[in-house]
């Protein structure tokens, strides 16, 4: 089971999203890719902050039509149990030097009490964490 971080998941609804990506995505069975409620939190607000206008409202349709709705019973929640685990994921970023943001750290969090793998481009900012990465960009 894989985590799609942030990056991954906004990644197709680019007007020239990377086709090695796209190839990627299309490989996966849709079954076994989840978000976490950190990702559609920056999702939501990446939008929210957004100036008015076409492009905006464009990703707030796809967020709600695709994301959403693809994802509608695929969304992992950061609960106690991935807020024990944040912990120990942010002592063993910070051991390494990784100055980790939160969401990141959330996310590796809710990623290891469930035993899954994050699918990131941003494979530094989970470094310490002791989460299984993929970076479906630098796959050929």
């Amino acid at each position: 089971m894989i985590i799609l971080d942030t990056n991954l998941v906004s990644e197709p609804l680019k007007p020239l999203p990377h086709p090695g990506v796209v190839h990627w995505l299309n490989a996966q069975e849709p079954a076994t890719l989840f978000i976490t409620s950190i990702n559609l939190a920056e999702l939501l607000a990446g939008v929210e902050t957004m100036p008015q206008g076409k492009r905006r409202d464009a990703l707030a349709q796809a967020l709600a039509n695709q994301v959403s709705a693809l994802f509608e019973n695929r969304i992992l929640n950061f609960n106690a149990r991935a807020a024990q685990c944040f912990a120990a994921c942010l002592a063993g970023a910070q051991a390494q030097g990784n100055a980790v943001g939160f969401a990141d750290c959330a996310i590796a969090a809710i990623a290891k009490t469930h035993g899954f793998i994050v699918a990131t481009r941003n494979v530094r900012d989970f470094q310490g964490m002791g989460v299984e990465l993929v970076n479906p960009w630098a796959l050929n």
